[in-house]
């Protein structure tokens, strides 16, 4: 706009300023006449001469104020030339932003609806969940009632068992008193005591899985030495190694540890991977226990035999109650398979942890490690 207006006040310059130049050069050429007038006449050519020039003059004068204006117009009509095409071109990108914003409005419109529609399902979900969960509080709530009742009645059945198991066990040793019994008679209660020792080895196993699974376990803390808890606990396995004609082999830096833990529970841990470990292991095979202080506080007590072995498909569920694992006693000993599970529940009770390596066709090793004195909870 404003070069529109520069432009026409340029060409009105330029035609006043050609037409003033024309009037001085015009009123100078009538003053130069009039001079020439006052001089003596001249021949007849010269008049003709002056006023062939004066003509000259103003022609010349004329074609210049044409082209003056000729060329403004052809740099107008350039300009205006350009101003078209550039708004044709700005024109022509508006057209197109105009198709992005409206193919992205078409767009965010589908991404709209399909957010609604995801907003919808989700909500269908939600319900479906919170009715779902609330169906698991109380299925939760009734197994935890029925839990509590499933505990009360191990208790008094264990109890009720273990009164009549103890009934028998006192009958055989007073029939065992009378001297008078034949071989066979030895042989039926021997296999009687068998029966009776495995009807209470079960019922303390159970017990001692249903222990595990309270929360808040109550340790009896006693102060003891290792070679003190040895000396007493490998006896029990004295007479079975010699059945079995095994042996076992103790190492480690263990005489001046000193624990504070539970003693009854460390019992039951080591009765349990010593009564594995033989049970699996071949006539004439050796065991190896190794004690030793790994870190300040904590104890490592690694059970080794040359059985043979545990698979990995095995260790992964060996952990579990009442899991039989494809390796069998070798001498047809009796398994209810909850050793393995009571071992590890015991260990994290001494707020411990239990790992095993195992080689198929060389033997296993479980690796326990406790406190030398666990907090008391």
């Amino acid at each position: 706009m404003y070069l529109v207006i520069i432009l026409r006040y340029w060409i009105g310059m330029v035609t006043v300023g050609t037409l003033g130049l024309w009037d001085r050069i015009s009123f100078s050429g009538r003053e130069l006449l009039q001079a020439v007038g006052n001089l003596p006449e001249a021949p007849e050519v010269g008049d003709e001469y002056a006023r062939t020039a004066s003509g000259n003059f103003d022609l010349l004068f004329t074609l210049l104020a044409i082209f003056s204006l000729a060329g403004a117009y052809l740099i107008v009509k350039q300009f205006f030339r350009r101003i078209k095409i550039q708004r044709r071109v700005l024109q022509k990108k508006v057209e197109e932003r105009t198709f992005e914003i409206s193919k992205q409005k078409e767009e965010l419109q589908k991404k709209s609806e399909e957010l609604q529609m995801a907003y919808e399902e989700i909500k269908f979900k939600n319900l479906a969940i919170e009715e779902a969960f609330e169906h698991l509080s109380n299925s939760y709530e009734k197994m935890s009632d029925l839990n509590r009742e499933k505990d009360g009645m191990m208790n008094v059945v264990a109890h009720d068992l273990r009164t009549p198991l103890n009934n028998i066990e006192g009958l055989i040793q007073l029939i065992s008193m009378d001297g008078n019994l034949n071989a066979d008679q030895v042989e039926y209660i021997s296999k009687i005591r068998t029966v009776v020792q495995r009807g209470n080895e079960m019922i303390r196993d159970l017990l001692d899985i249903n222990m595990a699974k309270k929360m808040k376990p109550e340790l009896k803390l006693i102060a003891f030495s290792i070679p003190e808890f040895l000396s007493s606990w490998k006896m029990n396995f004295e007479k079975a190694l010699v059945a079995k004609n095994q042996s076992l082999r103790i190492s480690g830096a263990y005489k001046e540890i000193q624990l504070n833990t539970d003693m009854g529970l460390l019992s039951r841990i080591m009765d349990n991977l010593m009564s594995n470990a033989m049970k699996f292991s071949e006539p004439e095979k050796s065991m190896f226990l190794d004690i030793n202080l790994v870190e300040e506080g904590k104890v490592k007590i690694v059970l080794r035999d040359e059985g043979p072995g545990i698979s990995e498909k095995d260790q992964a569920k060996m952990f579990k109650p009442f899991t039989r694992l494809s390796a069998r006693p070798t001498a047809g000993e009796h398994s209810n398979g909850l050793g393995l599970s009571i071992i590890k529940s015991l260990t994290e009770q001494l707020g411990g942890k239990i790992a095993v390596k195992s080689k198929l066709g060389v033997g296993t090793a479980f690796e326990i490690v406790i406190p030398c004195s666990p907090k008391k909870v």
